[in-house]
């Protein structure tokens, strides 16, 4: 079972999304950046890190683009490479294709999901990430 960090505003949609989660990861939830960038360093501390991180875009206190360019720039100065570092699934309700690339590149995340995520795409995600097995339900 792989380690979930879901960071969303939100309560229902976070609620939503690590019932989505429970079959496939532990999950931690944050109500927004800059409470989910502490909770990322605090696994990264307790050498329990995330494996997957599911981050709203559109947040309070520290927004979703901003908590993944902390999470790079500390992953970075860890030495931690990009492709050995956590994955982070960006999620929006932007779904115009200009606006996806532009939020998928500017948070250096592994995936896009358009809210509400459906479960099917949410898995296929995880498969297509390798965080869970192909043969998954």
């Amino acid at each position: 079972m792989i380690r979930c960090l879901i960071m969303e505003d939100d309560e229902l949609s976070r609620e939503m999304l690590a019932l989505q989660m429970e079959r496939y990861a532990s999950c931690d939830l944050a109500a927004d950046g800059r409470e989910g960038f502490e909770m990322f360093l605090s696994a990264l501390e307790s050498e329990q890190p995330y494996q997957l991180i599911l981050l709203d875009i559109i947040m309070p206190e520290m927004d979703g683009l901003e908590a993944a360019k902390a999470i790079r720039l500390h992953e970075e100065k860890q030495g931690i490479t990009i492709d050995k570092g956590v994955s982070i699934v960006v999620l929006s309700s932007l779904s115009t294709p200009q606006d996806v690339i532009q939020a998928y590149m500017a948070a250096q995340s592994s995936a896009h999901l358009v809210k509400p995520v459906q479960p099917d795409k949410l898995v296929k995600t995880l498969r297509k990430l390798e965080l869970i097995p192909a043969e998954s339900p």
